[in-house]
């Protein structure tokens, strides 16, 4: 044998899944070493999984559904009636639980049909499954504690506060009113941007959406004081209606909190090909109709005129609790972050010389 096959031959040897090589009847023709070892781990009579033996036999006489399916689906490869078969079983012992993934694959050597069967260890892959479905568990009733539970008292506090605050009595009282009328508004703003940011799946389906009304949606659900939004006409973008709402809505805020006195702010398509200007991006609308529409935009920017942020910020921004505000939840951006995952699009945040900006791509955006 020449240095290339022994090498082959080694390396098939070293690999730390179980494997072996039946032939046509599921007689054991080869194996590596993990699967002499694995024979052994669980408890096989002394060459009943060795070279020599019938694998199939092994399976017939061994009890459970899973040794059967394996038998069955060797079966059906090594006959022809299909070219791969795979399930995944468990295989406790009294020390550890462990779980694993047997696939056979088919292959023809010198006219002779051979299945190569494979057991994997997905132990880890399948504990960090059970954590991740525990802790979907977890966050499904903290969402329920915040839409019941915290939800109606805060709202019967609030309505009252408002009540009081509406009240013909002394400014000393009118202004502490005020102030709690002001606390649990706060509060009722972080327990629906909580909500939003536990109960944000990934998107199934998409509606045509306006971009303009998407934007004068979210607009009338934000505090603006004197701020100012425009958005390009004739322009719309497929999504999740609801959640483009949240994620404008929390891209307003942001802008309001940190973008001066009277941030000015501004919403439009993005151009496909290579770096696009903020200027050019703004003239965008009159792209749509000079030079045509399909193919020429994949995305939307919003862009405010205020200070926009510290480079050393941008790495932390979409972070949920973090924040450069004493008074800010950390999960404004968060939930964008959110938002654009659910939906496979990309952002990136950036400064410019006109204040902070926000490029959402990735998305299906169409003229009107």
């Amino acid at each position: 044998m020449g240095s290339s096959g022994a090498i082959a031959i080694a390396g098939f040897d070293a690999l730390p899944a179980h494997v072996a090589i039946l032939d046509r009847s599921g007689t054991i023709v080869h194996t590596n070493r993990s699967w002499e070892e694995f024979g052994d781990d669980q408890g096989l009579a002394e060459g009943a999984g060795n070279v020599g033996a019938n694998y199939l036999d092994v399976c017939d006489g061994s009890d459970g559904d899973d040794a059967a399916n394996a038998a069955s689906g060797i079966r059906d490869v090594a006959a022809g009636d299909r070219e791969t078969y795979s399930f995944e079983y468990p295989c406790h012992t009294p020390e550890r639980d462990r779980w694993f993934s047997m696939n056979a694959t088919a292959y023809d050597h010198d006219r002779e049909r051979y299945v190569l069967v494979m057991h994997v260890d997905i132990t880890d892959r399948r504990r960090l499954e059970q954590r991740a479905r525990e802790q979907a568990e977890r966050m499904e009733a903290f969402a329920t504690l915040l839409s019941h539970d915290l939800r109606n008292p805060l709202s019967v506090a609030l309505a009252e506060a408002q009540s009081l605050e509406r009240s013909d009595l002394s400014d000393a009282v009118n202004d502490r009113s005020e102030s709690i009328v002001s606390s649990l508004q706060r509060m009722e703003t972080m327990l629906e941007e909580a909500l939003v940011l536990v109960g944000t799946d990934d998107v199934e389906r998409t509606e045509p959406v306006l971009l303009a009304d998407a934007v004068d949606e979210a607009w009338s659900h934000v505090r603006t004081e004197s701020a100012s939004v425009s958005a390009t006409e004739r322009v719309g973008v497929r999504a999740d209606p609801s959640l483009l709402s949240h994620l404008f809505e929390n891209l307003f805020r942001n802008s309001v909190e940190h973008g001066g006195s009277t941030p000015s702010v501004d919403v439009g398509p993005l151009e496909t090909a290579g770096d696009a200007t903020a200027e050019s991006a703004r003239d965008s609308a009159t792209a749509v109709s000079e030079i045509g529409f399909e193919g020429e935009f994949d995305g939307f920017y919003v862009e405010d005129d205020g200070p926009g942020f510290d480079a050393a910020d941008r790495d932390r921004l979409f972070e949920s609790g973090y924040t450069t505000e004493s008074d800010g939840s950390g999960f404004g951006l968060a939930i964008v972050r959110r938002v654009v995952d659910a939906h496979d699009w990309s952002i990136d945040a950036t400064t410019t010389d006109d204040g902070a900006r926000f490029e959402i791509r990735d998305v299906d955006v169409f003229a009107v």
